[in-house]
């Protein structure tokens, strides 16, 4: 799901502020002096990565019934379920 609403880059930079927070929390205890930039830096990528998550929710378009529909990457194929195939048969 996440590769089919494009949020692949979402959850890498949400998970590369985890990893900077990570090595805040580190160098913390080591007392280094610029462990203070890791800190805002972790703030930045996980605020960037929270609204990234957001597009395709802010940026839907609504159908004739006032309905959101969510645009996504028409190369991905959507594997279909049983309830699905059994639905579009009868």
């Amino acid at each position: 799901m996440i590769k089919l609403l494009k949020l692949q880059k979402a959850v890498f930079v949400l998970i590369a502020g985890l990893l900077s927070f990570i090595a805040y929390k580190i160098l913390d205890a080591y007392d280094v002096k610029g462990s203070i930039y890791f800190q805002m830096l972790a703030g930045v990528l996980v605020m960037i990565g929270a609204l990234w998550l957001l597009y395709p929710i802010l940026f839907s378009k609504s159908d004739g019934e006032g309905k959101a529909e969510i645009i996504t990457d028409p190369t991905v194929k959507v594997p279909v379920d049983e309830e699905e195939k059994n639905a579009g048969t009868e």
